[in-house]
């Protein structure tokens, strides 16, 4: 399961397990690596003592693309992102060299307010193990780690009108800064968050195997700090044997489709329960869709209805997914097509949706159920949400004969196993129904009718049954499984064409006619019946 910010339970778990972590985040641009980092801190409840390194964006343009963060840290009072050193304090324009202040009085008044604001802060006199630091800044002194020519050299002079200045700053000065933010915090543990570790290897010059090894044996393993590492390269990358976990966000496709997917490759000393999660970056946050569990509601309460959209068009009895395909327009039929590794729970919701709001109307309902659900199953999953008085007056179940799985209910309709056209001829079912409402829904599982009549003229059988609902603009709904031959019939007469999909153990609705965007489905109980939820994979 995913927790409240919609980040998988393993890495919530993997962080708060005893000691220091690191984690590698790979990925190309926009799939969301800088989101899920951000969102990380939020998820341990540790913006406070998080500290964010970035070379690339400013502070105002993560607010800018991330609101929530701003009114986050509203309520937590406060967030301590990266600056170096060189940040001038002043709004008066002194000199700039390229990227590098060289100001040598604002540096100084720079590193005077950090220190006092650190002064006295550090808890226990507790420090912060540098030996790693301090071996790879001296390589650089010594000139054997490069510098990026764009970016400056340190600790180098600069001419000022007749005044001489210099840069007395570190060589490293966000690494240097992230220490001193450990060190703040200690004994309790700080996330440290680079975003890139990329980024900073160009600009100084360091490889990015040695800034990770560096702050590895340093902050994780040494002053058991939690270190995220973002890196901007594909997939394959040698980088993630450094860290104790990895994990990759990938942008991909399905039939047509976006899909987002988030895999996790290593979690050292965690378990890992599920090892890939479709997400969604829908505002501006990451959420994860986890294995599928049925939720029961704690009290079953009445159905409440779902108003029609129009005169002329009904609700399927669930809000999004009117919004979807606008409503079930008088007359139509709908094909909905459940793949076979869908759990059984998702379209019995769906279709517990759909019978509930039109009996709930007084509308007449004639349903076929799966061969794997008899009545009594039927009936205990849809009258909950109706009582039984209007669940037998609204509600016809057609009884099988022939394949011996219903026990004659008060309000079945026996169905011989024949013909199809005599079985389910339309009057038939009107006069059944015949206290109900207009429009009546037909409702009929495809596994049963082909295991009843085949499957290969099955769709002709059911001519005149669908001519008489568009005629008398009635609704049918025909549900189909991938081993039904009548699937690429029903399909092409449909006007509206659904699919519902396992990917990875996430469920995901879409559709064919009309055509839509992948949606994961899922379910709300907490009112006393299934509402179903549509999140879009943006």
């Amino acid at each position: 399961m995913t927790g409240s910010a919609g980040i998988p339970t393993e890495l919530v778990n993997f962080f708060k397990g005893p000691g220091g972590h690191s984690l590698i985040v790979k990925g190309l641009a926009g799939t969301g690596k800088t989101t899920f980092a951000l969102q990380l801190a939020e998820e341990l409840d540790n913006i406070t003592k998080s500290h964010y390194i970035s070379v690339r964006v400013s502070d105002e343009s993560l607010y800018n693309q991330f609101p929530w963060l701003r009114k986050k840290l509203a309520e937590k009072e406060k967030l301590k992102m990266a600056k170096s050193y060189a940040k001038t304090l002043t709004s008066n324009y002194v000199h700039q060299e390229k990227d590098t202040d060289v100001a040598l009085e604002v540096r100084i008044r720079t590193a005077q307010q950090l220190l006092r604001s650190l002064e006295g802060t550090s808890l226990g006199g507790q420090k912060v193990n540098r030996q790693e630091l301090q071996k790879l800044e001296g390589r650089i002194e010594m000139g054997e780690e490069g510098m990026d020519e764009d970016f400056g050299g340190l600790g180098e002079g600069s001419f000022l009108e007749d005044t001489i200045i210099f840069d007395l700053g570190s060589d490293l000065p966000e690494i240097d800064l992230a220490y001193d933010m450990v060190e703040q915090t200690l004994p309790d543990k700080t996330l440290v968050l680079i975003d890139s570790i990329d980024a900073l290897s160009e600009r100084y010059g360091v490889h990015s195997s040695k800034l990770i090894n560096t702050l590895q044996k340093d902050l994780v393993e040494q002053s058991q700090a939690d270190v995220l590492y973002i890196l901007e390269t594909g997939m394959d990358n040698k980088l993630d044997y450094l860290g104790d976990g990895v994990i990759s966000f990938a942008k991909a496709e399905h039939k047509g489709r976006r899909l987002r997917v988030l895999n996790i490759e290593k979690l050292r000393g965690s378990e890992i329960t599920q090892h890939k999660y479709i997400y969604t970056l829908k505002d501006g946050r990451v959420r994860t869709f986890a294995f599928g569990q049925e939720e029961m509601p704690q009290e079953i309460k009445p159905w409440k209805v779902v108003q029609d959209v129009s005169e002329d068009v009904v609700s399927t009895g669930n809000e999004e997914l009117d919004q979807l395909i606008g409503g079930v327009k008088k007359g139509s039929i709908i094909a909905i097509e459940v793949g076979g590794n869908v759990p059984s729970y998702y379209i019995d919701n769906i279709k517990a949706g759909i019978i509930s709001n039109f009996a709930a109307q007084s509308r007449g309902v004639a349903f076929l159920p799966s061969k794997r659900a008899p009545a009594e199953i039927v009936a205990g999953q849809i009258s909950p949400y109706l009582g039984e008085e209007v669940y037998n007056k609204y509600v016809r179940v057609f009884e099988a004969l022939q394949l011996e799985t219903f026990v004659g209910a008060e309000n079945a309709i026996a169905l011989d196993g024949g013909d199809v056209a005599e079985d389910l001829k339309w009057k038939k079912i009107e006069f059944s129904l015949q206290d109900s409402k207009h429009p009546y829904l037909s409702i009929l599982s495809f596994d049963t009718l082909e295991s009843m009549y085949g499957g290969g003229e099955l769709i002709e059988g059911l001519t005149a049954h669908l001519t008489s609902i568009r005629r008398d603009k009635d609704i049918f709904v025909g549900i189909l499984v991938p081993t039904d031959e009548s699937i690429g019939k029903l399909a092409n007469v449909a006007h509206t064409h659904l699919k519902i999909e396992n990917i990875d153990g996430s469920v995901v609705l879409y559709g064919e006619k009309p055509f839509t965007e992948l949606f994961a489905l899922s379910f709300d109980v907490s009112k006393g019946y299934p509402k179903t939820n549509l999140t879009p994979i943006v």
